[in-house]
């Protein structure tokens, strides 16, 4: 079979950073799973994205599709032929609308009964053919946030498109995408070699491009990132200390096409700001790199990576210092004005800030929390309970600072810092801080009680709130991020071990909303608990355990964290034992009995008429278990508490074997079921085993 490579890259104006990864990852799988659904196997895929361009490289392409012999299902073979076997219109029209004699039709069962069908051969096609459909069918999809339109308005694209390149073996594609014909033509760097440059092959593309000044790989782009500020540090200062944050690389990354990097020198006077906001001033404005001394303190130093090398680097220096010095005398400004109003006389302000219109202002906001918080900090840590107090009344004062109204990602971070200043308690600061932890998933967690305590109270609080006015996620948009502040909540408990039910503060929370709350409290509850378990199931799902265990635990345990994740990862090691497939199917049998003939909660139930061996043996065995069982789950020792109901299947067994259930003593009968009943609810204390599969 003939393969060959391809290379396609679409030329364009600047695009955002942060669209690169959504778009290279929508173009991999989408092309991917198009190429399989086509049968057009391939050798390997490359994606690559830069601020100028988006590329793929396909090595190993088959040249020609393969034919394909394909089933096609018509009408029911009720409906194809009459009384006197006769074909039907359906069974005439079915035949004619594939180009088939009716002979060549056959009846295939189906689930659904048996069907008439065909089968067709199709001839495969040119692989140039299907490119030039599907390439430009995947990049109109590219899951850009925004669009714009350019020239007439005819096209609309993230931003206006300049070239196209397309080469399959080595000769042009034809492709049109927003009005551009493809070539073997693409551009190097806008300054250092902005004239064309010939590509023919995925091979030559990263090379014949290094050469024009563009480095299309973004991991090259990331480590010449880093290796430029690790150069310019240490050619000035051995002692000077990069604040590398990983975000910002990639941010940086996917904005040079070849980087630059200077140093550049900030007056001493902005010292005397904490480091964090001297260092937000220079990362999100200016995507520039704070530094430190080797102690770890803030140094009058900043690294800025550029597009380009300048003749004159000394100009783009003083450039760079310039614009900085504006954003830190800002900065300056707003610190030491917002430090002549303590923050503990902010909030008041609060009662002017709407936090959304369905419910309510900041301050009441707050009240609710606090209260919440007040609540996990009685069962989780009763000591701590003062500094919870007083971190609830302080924690969003900051909102209405200067500082935070300049620099938003700083709200918490300022609170902390006026809090210090102010003379609060290093642990009301930090719980300050804290309570807006994590800010993303897998972010840091809070390392205080107080802190984790009011996080999980406030998060808790918006998630209900939105619930209760209608304000849900869909599967497009979550615009308050409640997804993300459920497993925030779901990560501090697992992070502490909170080993308590969601529940009871979901009610709580709905109780505190009061008049907030615009749908049925009842149902408000439902469907956040359900919101909840959705996100912890990802999580359990994420640590290796099979679906059927993870709902096997979460249909009994969904509202507690730490209980589900502990039974999920012991009921899928022991999972994997011999004989284990048999348990399950016993406490099924167990199940489906107690359903069928399960007395009536009014019947009295004689234990003593249980006399048979069988009878007395499985009795005596759950008793034994019944005893350690609480020892067991008071530990979190799910591993040991499986181990020991394995026994009950030998047991449980002999018991089904010897005895007749269905007795028909009534008496004697609810006796044997009550048995089972018992058994049952030792099963559950770890999952629910009827959900798991057997076959």
């Amino acid at each position: 079979m003939t393969r060959g490579d391809l290379i396609l890259e679409l030329g364009v104006e600047e695009i955002p950073a942060s669209y690169f990864e959504p778009a290279t990852n929508h173009i991999r799988e989408r092309l991917t799973e198009a190429l399989g659904t086509e049968g057009l196997t391939f050798d390997r895929l490359m994606v690559w994205g830069g601020p100028r361009r988006l590329a793929v490289g396909l090595w190993g392409l088959l040249m020609l599709q393969p034919d394909v012999e394909e089933e096609v299902t018509g009408p029911p073979l009720s409906a194809a032929y009459d009384s006197n076997g006769n074909p039907t219109k359906a069974a005439q029209g079915f035949a004619k609308g594939q180009g088939v004699p009716i002979g060549d039709l056959y009846t295939q069962m189906t689930p659904k009964g048996p069907y008439l069908a065909v089968k067709k051969s199709r001839k495969g096609r040119a692989t140039q053919e299907i490119l030039s459909e599907l390439l430009p069918s995947i990049l109109e999809s590219l899951p850009f946030p925004k669009v714009m339109r350019w020239g007439d308005g005819t096209y609309q694209f993230v931003r206006p498109v300049h070239w196209l390149l397309a080469a399959l073996k080595g000769e042009i594609l034809p492709l049109t995408f927003a009005g551009i014909r493809s070539g073997k033509v693409s551009y190097g760097h806008r300054f250092l070699h902005p004239g064309p440059v010939v590509i023919t092959g995925p091979d030559e593309y990263p090379e014949r491009l290094a050469e024009a000044h563009v480095l299309v790989d973004f991991e090259t782009r990331r480590e010449q990132v880093k290796k430029e500020i690790f150069r310019v540090t240490e050619e000035a200062n051995s002692d000077l200390k990069v604040a590398m944050d990983d975000d910002l690389v990639d941010e940086v990354a996917n904005l040079l096409e070849e980087p630059f990097a200077i140093l550049g020198h900030y007056d001493s006077q902005f010292l005397e700001l904490p480091l964090a906001v001297a260092s937000t001033a220079m990362k999100e404005h200016q995507r520039y790199f704070p530094i430190t001394d080797s102690l770890g303190r803030q140094a009058p130093y900043f690294v800025a990576v550029n597009n380009t090398k300048a003749k004159n680097m000394d100009v783009v220096k003083k450039g760079h210092e310039r614009v900085l010095r504006a954003r830190l005398q800002d900065a300056r400004f707003y610190w030491l004005e917002d430090r002549k109003v303590k923050l503990s006389d902010r909030g008041e302000a609060l009662k002017g800030v709407i936090f959304h219109h369905l419910m309510g202002t900041s301050h009441e906001k707050v009240q609710r929390f606090k209260a919440l918080a007040l609540a996990l900090a009685a069962e989780t840590s009763p000591g701590d309970l003062g500094t919870v107090e007083r971190a609830a009344d302080l924690c969003k004062n900051d909102l209405v600072s200067g500082m935070v109204g300049e620099f938003p990602s700083l709200q918490g971070v300022m609170g902390r810092e006026y809090a210090l200043a102010d003379g609060e308690s290093p642990e009301v600061a930090e719980a300050i801080r804290e309570h807006y932890l994590p800010i993303r998933s897998g972010g840091a967690l809070p390392q205080s009680t107080a802190g984790a305590v009011l996080s999980v109270a406030d998060k808790l609080d918006t998630i209900v709130g939105c619930f209760s006015v209608g304000l849900l996620p869909t599967g497009a948009t979550d615009p308050f991020g409640l997804r993300r502040q459920a497993l925030g909540i779901i990560q501090i408990m697992l992070d502490r071990g909170w080993d308590w039910s969601l529940e009871p503060y979901v009610e709580k929370a709905l109780t505190n909303l009061g008049q907030v709350v615009k749908r049925p409290a009842k149902e408000v509850k439902a469907e956040t608990l359900e919101f909840f378990k959705a996100r912890l199931k990802s999580h359990i799902l994420g640590l290796g355990v099979s679906g059927d265990g993870a709902e096997a635990v979460l249909s009994l345990y969904g509202d507690n964290p730490l209980a589900s994740v502990r039974r999920a990862v012991a009921l899928e090691a022991i999972k994997k034992r011999e004989g284990f497939r048999d348990l399950a199917q016993t406490f099924k049998r167990v199940v489906n009995i107690i359903k069928k003939f399960g007395p009536r909660e009014e019947d009295p139930v004689k234990a003593e008429l249980l006399s048979q061996e069988a009878e007395k043996n499985l009795t005596v065995a759950l008793a034994n278990l019944e005893a350690e069982s609480k020892d067991y789950v008071f530990k979190g020792d799910y591993d040991g508490l499986l181990g020991r109901i394995v026994t009950l299947r030998q047991p449980v067994d002999h018991f089904f074997e010897k005895i007749l259930v269905d007795d028909p003593d009534a008496d004697l009968k609810n006796a044997r079921v009550a048995l089972l009943k018992r058994a049952s609810r030792l099963f559950e204390l770890v999952a629910d085993f009827s959900r798991i599969s057997t076959a």
